[in-house]
């Protein structure tokens, strides 16, 4: 954890500070978010929030490190499947939130998009949004490695292919989050369907992928 005294938190109070702090920014985003907003949220008194936190920023990286540390937990818990398989899977989800509630799911990443639109004053909480894509990216480039290894992706530069994937989720993701685009997400899986995945076949009936 980010502060030094959150360590000492009973986990109960913990995990309703950090839901707390995401309905906080998500109601009314980070620009203009006090602790007062988070206080509203948290049954709890604000002088335990002072207790533990110094102020609004300190709230906010602590949150960053608990999604990565939920990202950490989830990539370790991935299905046990074919790269091909898990490379769907991993699609699905983070367009089309197959394994989560599509309304916490979309609450969620409201507020990375919100955070993130402020990081360049915060260069810890930069860092923290950095550690999460560059994390999510390995996690999609180890699948497509493992394809390329069983002979089921053609010989790509995974590392060069995830990062591609990953900058159109995010274009889709902003589409939605910011300009109401809702078909947004899943325009995008149709398209990387199409363009990537039905590429990255071996024996595709589509052009390969071999000079990327």
């Amino acid at each position: 954890m980010a502060s030094k005294n959150s360590s000492e938190i009973p986990e109960d109070t913990y995990v309703e500070l950090i839901e707390a702090t995401i309905s906080a920014v998500y109601e009314t985003g980070y620009a203009d978010l006090g602790v007062r907003d988070i206080d509203a949220k948290f049954s709890k008194s604000r002088q335990l929030i002072h207790h533990y936190f110094d102020g609004k920023d300190e709230l906010i990286t602590e949150l960053l490190v608990y999604l990565l540390s939920d990202e950490h937990e989830e990539i370790a818990s991935s299905m046990d499947a074919d790269p091909l398989t898990k490379l769907n899977a991993e699609l699905d989800n983070i367009l089309l939130s197959t394994y989560m509630d599509d309304d916490e799911f979309w609450k969620v990443f409201t507020v990375v998009y919100e955070i993130q639109a402020q990081a360049h004053h915060n260069a810890e909480h930069q860092r923290l949004l950095n550690d999460l894509t560059d994390e999510y990216v390995a996690h999609l480039s180890e699948i497509l490695q493992d394809g390329i290894d069983k002979g089921i992706f053609n010989d790509v530069d995974p590392q060069q292919i995830a990062m591609l994937i990953n900058d159109l989720i995010a274009g889709a993701h902003i589409r939605k989050i910011h300009l109401g685009q809702d078909e947004a997400p899943g325009n995008a899986r149709e398209t990387i369907d199409q363009l990537i995945v039905s590429r990255l076949l071996v024996n595709s009936s589509t052009d390969t992928m071999s000079g990327i």
